[in-house]
């Protein structure tokens, strides 16, 4: 059985709608209220006034999250006004009476089976209102007087449409369910291919073991620090992981030469940005990763590779993982020099600011690294 929460996006989902249908039964509400002062039907101002003055508390409740009471007024508060105004005292015959179970089952299908028992009793408890008030003589109906007596088999119809409606929506919450846990098991499959990936990379480019988890690992930490969404620093760890697949089309006798490289060398080396956007070019998921990998060797002097971006014009993802991948590539033994040690890295960083590094994002990351380096 699917549990009674929803995710944060669908709860956001559901408080945004909900505030757009307050904020036009509001609307409307007072629209009307003053088309009826023209036609000084103060009962129906009054009314209307009310209404749209009571849809304000229900937008603070559903501000702060209260959804099901929100949602529970509302649904009470418009079904007295639609069967005040429908309403013939004509029994369970009553056209008015449609109003209930489709309100039942659309704010059932709307906000979850959990929902079930608060609009049923909502529809309860505004037709136990309305009948009150024909007895009190409050609204006059056109036909014959209702009796509390047919109360009890529209309660019993009301039940039943909430309880339809809670299979239906039940059986649709599992399906949503299963869609979920197939995206979910997919998206763990896909991080898991591109893991095996960033091992290969790792072998083929004699990486230090760990390279590529450390490289995700404090990459994801500086885009946090930077504020940004979960769904943008999702893109930086792909891009983090796959940042030189292109260096698997690299010549061995260039990509593991243990000295410098000459000019020609170089011109080669420098391609693995390019290929390595047309290696990804066609992989729908890995898309938004596509600027971390091929520009995270730009500089903001804009003397870097391969397009010679300058400033604000390279990726943000790409200007972030710069700073990384040049700390953790300076911070590991390679074999033709030893690991610098942290201050010198730090003073390496500092010097390049505005040279090779984002100036704001360098202030960020050394924030960060100094605060561990302390502990």
């Amino acid at each position: 059985m699917m549990p009674n929460k929803f995710t944060p996006y669908e709860t956001n989902q559901r408080v945004q709608t909900l505030n757009v249908i307050i904020w036009v039964l509001l609307i409307a509400s007072f629209a009307l209220g003053v088309l009826n002062i023209q036609y000084r039907t103060w009962g129906s101002v009054i009314a209307l006034f009310g209404l749209s003055v009571f849809c304000v508390p229900l937008l603070w409740m559903n501000k702060k999250g209260y959804i099901g009471v929100s949602a529970f007024f509302l649904n009470f508060i418009v079904l007295m006004v639609i069967n005040i105004n429908m309403w013939d005292g004509d029994g369970i015959r009553d056209a008015g009476l449609l109003a209930y179970p489709i309100f039942i089952m659309i704010g059932i299908l709307f906000f979850g089976k959990r929902t079930a028992p608060l609009f049923t009793l909502a529809s309860i408890a505004s037709l136990i209102v309305l009948v009150y008030f024909e007895i009190q003589g409050n609204i006059k109906p056109t036909i014959g007087a209702t009796r509390f007596d047919i109360l009890v088999p529209i309660i019993i119809l009301l039940i039943a449409a909430a309880a339809i409606t809670y299979i239906v929506a039940g059986n649709i919450d599992k399906h949503l369910e299963r869609v979920k846990n197939s995206e979910s098991e997919l998206r763990k499959n896909y991080d898991l291919t591109l893991d095996a990936w960033a091992k290969v990379l790792e072998f083929r480019d004699n990486e230090t073991e760990g390279h590529s988890r450390r490289l995700v690992e404090l990459s994801t930490q500086l885009a946090r620090a930077l504020n940004l969404s979960e769904e943008e620093i999702t893109y930086i760890r792909r891009g983090a992981l796959l940042h030189d697949i292109g260096k698997l089309a690299i010549p061995d006798s260039i990509l593991l030469k243990p000295g410098p490289l000459d000019a020609g060398e170089r011109k080669i080396m420098e391609e693995h940005p390019v290929i390595a956007k047309q290696m990804l070019a066609q992989v729908s998921f890995l898309q938004p990763s596509i600027d971390l990998v091929y520009s995270h060797h730009e500089r903001w002097d804009g003397k870097g590779y391969p397009d010679g971006l300058m400033g604000d014009q390279i990726p943000l993802s790409a200007r972030i993982f710069a700073i990384v991948d040049q700390w953790d590539a300076l911070r590991s033994d390679r074999p033709y020099r030893k690991a610098w040690p942290v201050e010198k890295v730090l003073a390496y960083i500092r010097d390049n600011i505005g040279v090779v590094y984002d100036p704001d994002l360098v202030e960020v990351f050394l924030t960060l690294v100094d605060g561990k380096h302390d502990q």
